[in-house]
């Protein structure tokens, strides 16, 4: 019974873990189309920076910055397959992040995390805060402020006279954000590695389980206590003639 019931536990361990490695996968591939999107959208910045562009070309720019803003929000609102969104923290239900006309964004999650039992040991985290990956310390939305900002900028006809300083600082702040995601990439891979180290030791235990509970329900019962009972005896006789061997002494010859 003791060793089904550890059985039990480590198979759901096991399912956890499998549920865990869906999540974060898709977490990391959200992550990642979202920083290749970014490199993207630095691209356009860049080009933007040519000073021969005429009015309808910046536009058309722009036009390609709205549609990066509207990607990005879907990336931001990826969900795990059973429509929990993935980087709300603990507000698995609303949508992470909401983006309006205007391309102004809300933050509607919060910076908790939800945590899966992966063995008897170790819990490991399954969702981000979108705060933390798509925004920074002084906005949740900083993803979402400085696309804002560079479509805004494109939108201004004539251009203003501090176009070129602040294309540099819509630049800065792309790597900024960019910075922010690569590093949640990274801490996703490495939990990613870890659960897969644990699933693996999981399974093994799950062998030696499985093997331990065959060995004793497998026991030929009526043969095992046969066998007992013969080396009882044997046992018994064994100490009985030790405990005379060891009682002669010469003067038993003697007399």
């Amino acid at each position: 019974m003791q060793l089904s019931q550890s059985d039990g536990r480590n198979t759901q361990f096991i399912a956890n873990s499998q549920a865990v490695e869906s999540s974060l996968s898709i977490s990391e591939t959200s992550l990642t189309n979202a920083s290749n999107l970014l490199t993207n959208l630095k691209s356009l910045a860049i080009q933007a920076g040519d000073g021969a562009l005429a009015t309808t070309q910046l536009q058309m720019i722009q036009k390609q910055v709205q549609e990066g803003i509207s990607e990005m929000a879907g990336y931001a609102n990826a969900t795990d397959g059973r429509g929990n969104y993935l980087f709300s923290g603990n507000k698995i239900s609303s949508a992470a992040y909401v983006v309006d006309s205007n391309y102004n964004a809300t933050y509607q999650g919060d910076t908790g995390q939800r945590d899966v039992q992966i063995s008897a040991a170790r819990q490991m985290q399954i969702s981000e805060a979108g705060s933390s990956v798509f925004g920074d310390t002084g906005s949740p939305t900083a993803v979402f402020d400085v696309l804002k900002k560079f479509n805004d900028l494109l939108g201004q006809s004539p251009k203003p006279a501090t176009y070129a300083s602040d294309l540099s600082s819509i630049m800065s702040g792309i790597d900024s954000v960019q910075k922010n995601v690569l590093t949640g990439i990274a801490s996703i891979g490495a939990r990613r590695q870890e659960n897969d180290n644990v699933k693996s030791m999981d399974e093994d235990l799950k062998l030696q389980y499985r093997s331990s509970i065959s060995d004793l329900q497998d026991l030929d019962v009526t043969k095992a206590i046969s066998d007992f009972t013969m080396t009882q005896n044997s046992l018994k006789y064994s100490q009985l003639t030790y405990s005379k061997v060891t009682a002669l002494s010469l003067f038993n010859y003697i007399s």
